[in-house]
C-alpha cells in the first residue's frame, strides 16, 4: 500500500500486524519454557519474519520505518525469551541467544541480492533499464523522497562495487548479513 505522498507507512503497520498475527498462531511453541531458545529463533525466522518482510525486501524504507519493524520484532523476542526491560538485559544478548540478526540487516541483504541480480542481467532487460533510467526535470523542494536507487548506500557501507556483483558466488558471500549459526 503506497500512500498519496509516496510513503509506505500504512504498509509497514500492516506488515507488523501480520507478524503479530503469525506470532500469536505459534505462541504456544515460542512462549513455552520447555522449548529450546534456538528452536524458538528458527520458528520465528520461518513463520513470523517472513510475514513481516513479505513484499518489503526491495521497498525504499526510511530509517524510521526500519526502526518500527526492529522494535516490533524485539518485543516479540523479549516475550519469547521471557525477559522484560526491567531485567536490564541488552537486545544484543537476546538476539544472540535466539541466533537472529536485526530485521534491517535482513532487508539490506535482500536489497543487495536484488541489485546484484539486476546488474547481471542483459542491458535490454526491463528491470535493469528501469534501474538505470534518469528522469528529466527537477525534484521538488525540500528533502527528496527516498528512491530505491538511493537505498544502495548499503553498498558503500559494506565497501562493495558493481564489478564484484558479476560473480554470483562472491557477491553472495560479500553481502551476507545472515543469522548466526
Amino acid at each position: 500500500m503506497v500512500e498519496e505522498d509516496g510513503s509506505i507507512g500504512r504498509e509497514i503497520k500492516h506488515r507488523i500486524q501480520c507478524g503479530w498475527n503469525n506470532w500469536r498462531k505459534v505462541s504456544g511453541v515460542i512462549c513455552d519454557k520447555r522449548v529450546p531458545v534456538k528452536l524458538k529463533g528458527k520458528v520465528h525466522k520461518s513463520v513470523v519474519r517472513l510475514a513481516m518482510t513479505y513484499g518489503l525486501e526491495n521497498a525504499p524504507l526510511r530509517k524510521v520505518e526500519e526502526r518500527k519493524l526492529d522494535v516490533a520484532e524485539m518485543k516479540m523476542f523479549r516475550w519469547m525469551v521471557g525477559v522484560t526491560k526491567m531485567d536490564c538485559i541488552r537486545n544484543n544478548y537476546v538476539r544472540g541467544s535466539l541466533k537472529v540478526t536485526e530485521i534491517s540487516k535482513n532487508f539490506q541483504e535482500s536489497r543487495l541480492r536484488w541489485y546484484g541480480h539486476l546488474l547481471r542481467r542483459n542491458e535490454d532487460h526491463m528491470g535493469r533499464q528501469a534501474m538505470e533510467m534518469e528522469i528529466e526535470g527537477n525534484r521538488p523542494r525540500g528533502r527528496p523522497k527516498t528512491r530505491w536507487k538511493d537505498v544502495q548506500k548499503n553498498m558503500r557501507e559494506k565497501h562493495l562495487d558493481e564489478a564484484e556483483a558479476l560473480d554470483r558466488v562472491l557477491w553472495r558471500n560479500l553481502i551476507r548479513n545472515g543469522d548466526p549459526e
